[in-house]
């Protein structure tokens, strides 16, 4: 049976400049929705299930052991 590599393993490793692009873009998205919800001209709750599965997408590419976008990198300093 092949060794598997869990998120564990993956995040011991240093992120790849693309993983960060990756982690950056989707925080982004995510951050770009929900100032949108905000908009009184937009239907809010179709924002809102946009938000989610942008959400969605980031906290799987966090679990697969993806780097963490950029603003969350800072904190951790």
């Amino acid at each position: 049976m092949p060794d598997r590599k869990t998120a564990a393993d993956r995040r011991d490793r240093p992120a790849t400049p693309g993983q960060r692009e990756r982690a950056d873009a989707l925080f982004d998205r995510l951050s770009s929705l929900l100032r949108e919800a905000s908009d009184p001209t937009v239907d809010p709750a179709a924002v809102l299930r946009r938000a989610d599965r942008a959400f969605d997408s980031l906290h799987r590419h966090l679990r697969a052991g993806g780097a963490l976008p950029h603003p969350w990198r800072d904190a951790r300093r």
